[in-house]
């Protein structure tokens, strides 16, 4: 089955499903061919008049033959079914409630209402928006009526930006969550504090770099995605670390990471005008502690 043939399968198979609306691809395969390579998937928004028939792994054997499948909750909050078919080809399909979409594309016209919106109608617009413009996007199944909502793509539309508040919420846990992997590191339990490392990059360095991203006028995409298209030189340097179970280098990939944050966090603060608390003196407790580690002889 060559991907050709799979993506007309999948057309086929939407075609004949009366509940469904929309079918849109998003992705490299929707956007220049010529980024994509043998290991490209498809990531498609299914829009269904009921889209909880969608929610599990079940029904993506009714495409083709599928070597393995399963479904999740993201950390955006939306189910997404991912499947493996013959020949190693996967796609991502995120089933989405029709009105709930009309509602967001309606919306989307409208961006000089953004301040009357509530934040899970601005939050849907803007996961569709980064979804789809990440790297282009085709309707290949849906009526005129979805080719003129997706109209609404092209307009241009604010960013979110991190209020005053979640930003000292980010800097805050950075500081207490680095006390708590060096910790792990010095016991040593350096399986967990690999474990609790990556989280702490996840969920809160890159938290501020989407954010310090945005104020230089870029278009970051949560969960690192794109980085390398979004980051520049240095942040991409200085977002490349090692780890593993020996602590000397665990505890020098946390000292890039405090190095990292405390330059992210302070240009964010300074460009948006919020007050931090001072974090000199755990910032210093940390470095004393993790060069000793770092500096330590092999047993």
């Amino acid at each position: 089955m060559s991907p050709e043939d799979f993506e007309a399968r999948i057309i086929a198979w939407a075609s004949q499903q009366k509940d469904l609306a929309a079918l849109v691809l998003a992705g490299s395969r929707a956007g220049d061919q010529q980024k994509v390579d043998g290991w490209s998937d498809w990531d498609f928004h299914l829009i269904s008049k009921r889209p909880e028939r969608y929610q599990n792994a079940d029904w993506v054997t009714e495409i083709a033959p599928c070597w393995c499948a399963h479904s999740e909750r993201t950390p955006r909050g939306v189910i997404k079914v991912s499947a493996v078919f013959e020949e190693g080809l996967e796609a991502d399909f995120v089933p989405l409630a029709a009105w709930q979409m009309k509602v967001v594309y309606w919306a989307m016209r409208r961006p000089q209402w953004l301040n009357l919106m509530p934040n899970r109608l601005w939050r849907g617009i803007l996961e569709t928006r980064h979804f789809l413009l990440g790297s282009g996007y085709r309707l290949l199944v849906g009526s005129a009526d979805w080719e003129r909502r997706l109209e609404a793509l092209q307009l241009s539309w604010p960013s979110k930006e991190l209020s005053p508040a979640e930003i000292k919420k980010h800097a805050d846990a950075f500081w207490q969550k680095s006390v708590w992997v060096f910790k792990k590191i010095a016991r040593p339990e350096p399986r967990s504090a690999m474990h609790w490392l990556h989280l702490l990059v996840v969920n809160h360095v890159y938290a501020m770099l989407e954010e310090e991203a945005r104020l230089a006028g870029q278009m970051p995409r949560p969960e690192a995605r794109k980085a390398e298209s979004w980051l520049d030189e240095r942040r991409l340097v200085q977002t490349t670390f090692v780890t593993g179970p020996d602590p000397r280098v665990l505890a020098k990939a946390l000292l890039g990471q405090i190095s990292l944050f405390r330059e992210v966090s302070e240009s964010v603060a300074r460009q948006r005008k919020v007050a931090l608390p001072d974090y000199r003196s755990v910032e210093q407790w940390l470095r004393s502690n993790l060069e000793t580690i770092a500096a330590a002889e092999s047993g």
